[in-house]
């Protein structure tokens, strides 16, 4: 797990400087962090980096053939399963995920 630290601040104008074109910097700062996880990242060794290729080139090959399936599909024959064009690759990622997972 990775942890990233950023500053943030800002420049504001006051009330009173309002047309001046003056500004001041704030004083008081905030650190947000933001930590990052390897999902399906390898332990160890060879074989968990192979392991690992094999689930996502599976779950490619699922997702690209439902895809396919979904796209030569109608406008009205997708109305009748319930979706609409836009959701064909969301449907598709979906499906790939529940596959691999199973």
């Amino acid at each position: 797990m990775q942890a990233q630290h950023s500053l943030i601040f800002s420049l504001k104008q006051t009330p009173e400087h309002i047309g001046k074109n003056e500004t001041y910097r704030v004083t008081q700062m905030a650190a947000a962090t933001h930590q990052t996880v390897l999902k399906g990242a390898p332990a160890t060794g060879l074989s968990s980096l192979i392991d690992v290729a094999k689930a996502r080139f599976l779950r490619y090959r699922i997702y690209r053939q439902t895809v396919n399936e979904l796209s030569v599909l109608s406008n009205r024959e997708l109305a009748d399963l319930g979706l609409h064009r836009s959701m064909i690759r969301r449907m598709a990622m979906q499906a790939a995920e529940d596959y691999v997972a199973s």
